[in-house]
């Protein structure tokens, strides 16, 4: 008769056989990644902070970043995307106090929506893409 220890194994050990088996994912199961770099603007200054994300159109693959003073860099895989830009600023002497005792500046999205909720953004990437500028405008 099995001890419980024994027990555990006999019953983990092929459990966890076939949970790695299921977790595929490794870099070569997925597409080739190429490095893309570039800047972002609003109304031609650089953005100090935001995120940018970019989507397959055909929304299998997306990669994501932060941009700082306007820069940016990052990897994703060939094809057709679509870019979303977020960036967000404090609401001059708005305060939110939803933890007691706490007191949080209140942000705001800043950006039109055409640029990230609502984006009509699109960037095709190839292995030659570099140097991407993206100047938004109100």
């Amino acid at each position: 008769m099995l001890n419980l220890r024994q027990l555990k194994f006999v019953l983990l050990f092929p459990l966890a056989g076939l949970m790695t088996v299921g977790c595929g994912g490794g870099a070569a199961d997925g597409p080739k990644m190429y490095t893309v770099n570039g800047t972002v603007a609003f109304t031609g200054q650089p953005l100090k902070e935001a995120d940018l994300l970019i989507r397959s159109v055909d929304g299998k693959h997306s990669a994501g970043a932060k941009v700082t003073d306007g820069k940016f860099v990052l990897k994703a895989p060939v094809g057709p995307s679509i870019v979303e830009i977020t960036a967000l600023r404090e609401v001059p002497g708005q305060f939110s106090e939803d933890n007691p005792g706490e007191k949080v500046a209140v942000k705001e999205q800043f950006l039109p929506a055409k640029y990230n909720k609502e984006s009509t953004l699109t960037l095709e990437i190839t292995p030659d893409t570099k140097d991407v500028k993206f100047d938004l405008m109100p």
